[in-house]
């Protein structure tokens, strides 16, 4: 019951109660006066009796007669007659019946013996009635009235008493079940309640505050991966996190109370007792690592920090705890890691050239000599490109297994880059024991490698740099022999080559000259030459191949032949081939828009050029100059169909359903098969140079080309003979109806605007 209602019915039940005691109150009340008028009778009774008695001694005495003396008690009685009292005197003894003549009284008579007289007193209690009923309804109303008043009187008590009471005491279970979200009404009143409310009110936002920072602490605890421990300060556990459960490997319930010492091994026991021994004052971090935690399934490894913490004077730690166990083991990972190749298990790069410094000073310091050889994987991007990478990964390993097992266990095998090796060969005699250990690495892949279920071959080539030959600084060596594996294979690979001078002054010149192959790109130094090629027929002109010159200012126009090999072999070539594709279509927007009538221009893609685009990036460049793209040929070389034979056959079979023409160029002399010549989407085949060079006096070149020329009529393909230099040599194509000619005896490379006067003329001439 609240207390509202209490104080209701407390106020009912008091009236009600003074009522049920102001009722024998009333009783006793009126009791009393009619015992009051009782009494009075009987003295006015005494009092008739004590007069009777004096007469009666005056008249025994005879100062009166008798008659006059009962004539004076008569009288003297009916003095003494008066409202509410009748007193009546009964000479003949005998107080008649009906007496007194009203209906409620108090009777009181005595008997004079010497006159035989009774004298009789009655008290009216008639009145007494009426005041008594007079005062109990006027108190029975005053009560009811109270009774009426009192629903009022206690709303307002509730209201404004037993409400804020109420109120505050609500708000105050509410706060003591963490409902800190609730407001305290009455703070603004001035009374004690607002002093009660105001009071609840900074309780309430310093429950508040405490609930939301204990929150937010026991949030942390419970998710913060250290394992989080405090101890009273005998070094006993009084509360942990979770962390701590799964770091210790015990029942949560096991933890409390015990020693935070007991939970390592043996012999770091004592490191965690000082530790909380020796942490200072507040703020003071103490730390330790590599502490053994003992656990049912093994040794943890784990850090601990402790720092002091002193709760309203009682003084305990609190205790952080990290597993380092995965920590020590990344770490041992990452130093392996920083000195061992994932793959393979060699040493890296960073290994190799410190080993190198320590053979480096260990050879000056015994004066010794020792090589260096860099082994490179020749078309290893061809592998993981074909096979996928996983492939690749297996071929690299078995290449450090084959070099391994060939070099002298003394011998020190690293691999340096995707697919480069190198070895250090301590303790050589000379240059033959280094090219005879080169030698048996070059043989150890005689043997085809397994991959993907096929056999494949690896062609290697080593460069070698010898200690003090050629250089006696480290990082000098590892350079030096990598110069010499590029020798290696610009000679065709497999093989090996030392260094030498003029190799590094080479490898500085195509440094040098790729830099200014892009900074003429950017200062437009490139111009392209167009050589037409011409009908046997009418020897009119069939259309033209753009052949790339580089306008020098320093060296005047320089060679294909000198900075296309740099280009290819930087990467260069890729952005070079665009600008050549974007400059020839240009020119033919240019012809087009003077009204000539344009005939096709043949392009060359490098195979670096062809790996790196899509046909979609070669035909965003013929419609950039909105030109019909049969008005360009692209010419490719056999070599770069089969680097890549399905990217190649993607994209040329995009380029020809695009209807732009696709040309095999110096076709003849790679090793492509016929079985995938037939499937090559391509329009044209050009006979290479060489072969045309010996007809029609040789006759394996004359047969070569014959058969080149019928081979290309069966499969609907046209001839291109390059090279075409001598009359007889045209003769000779031409009775083997290759009509179509490009060389010196037709036309030499032109600028554009000479290849302009070749379009006129040849509009001007009828065919």
């Amino acid at each position: 019951m609240t207390l509202r209602r209490k104080i209701r019915w407390l106020t009912w039940l008091g009236l009600i109660g003074c009522l049920m005691a102001a009722i024998p109150a009333l009783y006793l009340l009126r009791h009393g006066l009619i015992a009051e008028r009782e009494r009075m009778t009987g003295a006015l009774v005494d009092s008739s009796r004590t007069m009777l008695s004096d007469l009666e001694r005056e008249a025994a005495a005879g100062a009166i007669p008798r008659d006059d003396a009962q004539a004076r008690a008569r009288l003297a009685l009916r003095a003494l007659v008066g409202d509410p009292f009748h007193v009546a005197v009964f000479t003949d003894g005998v107080v008649p019946p009906g007496w007194p003549p009203i209906q409620h009284a108090v009777i009181s008579q005595a008997t004079f013996e010497p006159w035989g007289w009774v004298v009789a007193a009655a008290g009216d209690v008639d009145d007494i009635n009426r005041e008594f009923a007079m005062e109990a309804m006027t108190f029975i109303l005053f009560l009811l009235g109270l009774l009426v008043l009192s629903w009022p009187i206690s709303l307002y008590l509730s209201q404004n008493v037993v409400g804020p009471i109420e109120a505050l005491s609500t708000r105050m279970r509410m706060l003591t079940e963490g409902r800190t979200e609730i407001d305290i009404p009455g703070r603004h009143r001035r009374d004690e309640f607002g002093a009660m409310a105001r009071a609840m009110e900074y309780f309430r936002r310093s429950a508040s505050a405490l609930i939301e920072r204990d929150e937010r602490l026991a949030g942390i605890m419970n998710n913060v991966s250290e394992a989080i421990v405090l101890v009273d300060e005998h070094g006993r556990i009084e509360e942990h996190n979770p962390a701590a459960v799964a770091l210790f490997g015990v029942a949560a319930e096991t933890l409390p109370g015990r020693a935070l010492a007991s939970l390592f091994v043996d012999s770091d026991r004592g490191r965690v007792q000082a530790l909380l021994g020796g942490a200072g004052g507040a703020g003071e971090l103490t730390r330790a690592e590599a502490l053994g935690i003992l656990r049912a399934d093994g040794r943890v490894d784990a850090a601990i920090s402790v720092s002091p913490l002193v709760v309203q004077g009682k003084r305990g730690f609190v205790c952080a705890l990290t597993d380092m166990t995965q920590r020590l083991r990344h770490e041992r990972e990452l130093m392996r890691l920083a000195t061992r190749d994932r793959l393979t298990g060699l040493p890296n790069r960073a290994m190799v050239e410190s080993l190198l410094e320590t053979a480096v000073e260990r050879c000056r310091r015994y004066n010794r000599r020792f090589a260096v050889m860099c082994l490179d994987l020749s078309r290893f991007k061809l592998v993981t490109d074909t096979l996928g990478h996983q492939a690749g990964d297996a071929l690299l390993q078995e290449v450090a297994r084959r070099v391994t097992e060939t070099v002298r266990a003394a011998d020190l095998v690293g691999r340096i880059g995707s697919d480069d090796f190198a070895i250090i060969l301590e303790e050589i005699v000379d240059a033959d024991e280094a090219a005879a250990i080169a030698d048996r690495v070059l043989a150890a892949f005689d043997q085809p490698v397994i991959l993907a279920g096929n056999e494949h071959y690896v062609r290697t080539s080593i460069g070698i740099a010898l200690f003090p030959d050629h250089t006696e600084e480290p990082h000098e060596l590892i350079r030096a022999a990598d110069t010499a594996l590029y020798a290696a294979k610009r000679l065709g690979g497999r093989r090996h080559a030392f260094f030498r001078k003029e190799l590094a002054d080479q490898a500085r010149r195509h440094l040098a000259l790729d830099g200014e192959l892009r900074s003429a790109l950017v200062n437009k130094q490139f111009r392209l030459h167009y050589q037409p090629k011409v009908s046997l027929i009418d020897y009119g002109l069939q259309g033209f191949e753009a052949l790339l010159r580089w306008d020098n200012p320093g060296q005047g126009m320089i060679s294909p032949g000198e900075f296309i090999p740099v280009a290819e072999e930087t990467g260069f070539i890729v952005p070079l081939g665009d600008w050549v594709l974007d400059e020839a279509c240009r020119q033919q927007r240019v012809w087009l828009d003077q009204g000539m009538n344009p005939v096709p221009v043949a392009v060359n893609i490098s195979p670096r050029h062809l790996r790196h685009r899509t046909a979609d990036d070669f035909r965003r460049i013929v419609d950039r100059h909105r030109l019909p793209p049969e008005l360009i040929e692209l010419e490719i070389t056999e070599g770069a169909v089969m680097q890549d034979i399905d990217h190649a056959m993607s994209v040329l079979g995009a380029l020809k359903a695009m209807g732009i023409r696709v040309a095999v160029d110096d076709f003849g002399t790679g090793h492509s098969s016929l079985s995938y010549l037939k499937k090559l989407p391509i329009t044209t085949l050009k006979i290479d140079r060489s072969f045309i060079n010996g007809v029609p006096q040789e006759r394996e070149d004359a047969s070569i080309v014959s058969t080149i020329i019928a081979m290309a009529d069966m499969l609907g393909l046209d001839v291109v003979a390059e090279g075409v230099e001598k009359t007889e040599q045209a003769n000779f194509l031409r009775h083997l109806n290759c009509t179509q000619v490009q060389g010196w005896l037709t036309g030499r490379p032109v600028p554009a605007d000479t290849a302009l006067g070749l379009l006129t003329k040849r509009l001007k001439e009828p065919a």
